[in-house]
């Protein structure tokens, strides 16, 4: 069986436009952490790979992520 290593950092190293997933012990999404949504977030290369990553978690998570947030921007 092979190791894996984790490493706890003291602090997150988050810059600006970086998005993080928060995913529970059972494996489904507690929290999607992001900056505001603005036209510049919605055609961000890291909001497109984001919408990618839910549908893996979630089947059918970026439809559903992409109408929220439609919503808050209009």
């Amino acid at each position: 069986m092979s190791r894996i290593e984790s490493k706890i950092a003291n602090e997150l190293n988050l810059e600006i436009g970086d998005i993080v997933i928060v995913i529970k012990k059972d494996g489904s999404i507690k929290n999607v952490v992001m900056p505001e949504m603005n036209l510049e977030m919605q055609n961000s290369v890291s909001y497109q790979k984001l919408l990618k990553v839910l549908d893996v978690l979630k089947p059918g998570a970026s439809k559903e992520f992409k109408n929220h947030n439609k919503r808050k921007m209009h």
